[in-house]
């Protein structure tokens, strides 16, 4: 670990609009000196550099992705990516380059993919090593060794990455977590398939806190949405897939409902939209008061992070439950909820889910009969609430404003679903 100092503004402030700074920083020009320092420290020094994407965690700091070439000492230009965050670590590791700025700010700067908090990152990186691991060997010895193409799927820095390795047509998937997770997350796949739940099969590498898998069976359900309103998908599958999760996930942790920390992904909203905070504060206000309010239901086995982007469908059956970190005890109104919110903005991600409206109220009005309408809504409109942030992440770059609008469509949602939900309130 490497330590020297930058000037600069503090967004690291306490105050209202913290965090908005730090986002102005790593978004800006002010990425630019403590990127020329980390490089420096490594014997390099910058060449040209742009912005990748930023990850906001509200409250817990932000991270930008940086895409720089850089100049090595015999004059060699090479594409590197690096990471500098806002987030506090206790023990940085070695390899990371700790910048403090006169003003007391704290970042953290590192090569992508040696991340400080998943040391499994680097590893399923190599192509060489994940193809020794996930693929069997060509059949002719003699044959040149054919690695398997490695794509990231997604990158939460400091948090979590999902990786897909190709190879002769098969396919694998590689998540990778911090330090004690990939454990935890195994024990909840077994779980769920000794249930008869369709979660992808695991397989075993030699990488620490890295969960390989074969590839689950079906289409994604957002293909099938977008295709005709998903009309062959009976939403009785969904909810007969959830009360079918097994008991002993009532034994698990139990982690908050996406609407239950409405507060703190307001945050993230008004970081983005600062303009907005009126309005974001009273969504807030009004999804707070409906959470607080209105009857959830018992407790029972729940997903908890079930929406489109994670199932999988064949025919007329789900055939794949993906994502299931956070398996463990909640509400059925909360899985049912955050499919509502997600479907309720997928028009605003894509002008060809024009069949969303309709699939909106067809899926609606049945998880009406088994959950209340009002808290289905207000929990939702907490569900879309929080993804009013990542509208800024999907900035194409072509069209590096069109966020904006976006952000403002899923706000409106969100308010609408919040709305809805006041009305219904028996």
């Amino acid at each position: 670990m490497t330590s020297c100092s930058v000037a600069g503004p503090n967004p690291s402030s306490p105050e209202p609009g913290g965090e908005t700074a730090q986002l102005r920083l790593l978004e800006g020009n002010g990425a630019a000196e403590p990127l020329r320092l980390a490089l420096q420290t490594l014997g390099w020094r910058p060449s040209t550099w742009s912005l990748v994407q930023v990850h906001h965690r509200p409250g817990a700091g932000a991270t930008g992705i940086y895409q720089v070439d850089v100049v090595a000492g015999d004059d060699q230009v090479t594409t590197e990516f690096l990471c500098i965050s806002t987030a506090a670590l206790t023990a940085p590791a070695e390899g990371t380059v700790q910048l403090t700025g006169a003003d007391g700010l704290a970042l953290t700067v590192w090569r992508h993919p040696h991340d400080p908090l998943l040391p499994g990152l680097a590893w399923a990186c190599d192509a060489a090593k994940v193809g020794a691991a996930l693929f069997e060997p060509l059949p002719d010895r003699r044959s040149a060794v054919v690695l398997p193409e490695l794509a990231t799927v997604s990158y939460r820095p400091l948090r979590r990455a999902v990786l897909t390795a190709d190879h002769l047509g098969e396919r694998r998937y590689l998540k990778v977590l911090r330090h004690g997770q990939a454990g935890r997350l195994a024990e909840r796949h077994r779980l769920l398939t000794s249930a008869g739940i369709p979660a992808p099969e695991l397989i075993e590498v030699p990488a620490p806190d890295v969960l390989a898998m074969h590839r689950a069976p079906g289409t994604p359900l957002a293909e099938r949405l977008m295709r005709d309103g998903a009309r062959s998908i009976q939403p009785h599958a969904l909810i007969n897939l959830l009360q079918n999760l097994p008991p002993e996930s009532m034994r698990l942790p139990e982690r908050p409902a996406w609407a239950a920390r409405v507060r703190d992904y307001a945050k993230g909203a008004a970081a983005v939209l600062p303009e907005e905070q009126a309005r974001i504060t009273a969504l807030t206000n009004k999804v707070h008061h409906l959470v607080s309010t209105v009857d959830a239901g018992p407790k029972v086995p729940s997903h908890g992070d079930f929406y489109e982007a994670n199932l999988l469908v064949t025919g007329e059956s789900i055939s794949g439950l993906l994502d299931v970190d956070a398996l463990g005890p909640g509400h059925l109104v909360d899985d049912l909820a955050c499919f509502i919110g997600h479907l309720a903005v997928l028009p605003s991600l894509d002008s060809r889910y024009i069949h969303v409206p309709a699939a909106l109220d067809r899926f609606l009005a049945a998880f009406d009969r088994v959950v209340d309408p009002s808290a289905l809504r207000g929990r939702a409109a907490g569900v879309a609430l929080t993804l009013v942030a990542g509208a800024k992440h999907r900035a194409s770059p072509g069209s590096p404003d069109a966020w904006h609008a976006d952000a403002l469509r899923r706000l409106a949602i969100a308010e609408s679903l919040a709305d809805a939900a006041l009305a219904r309130r028996s």
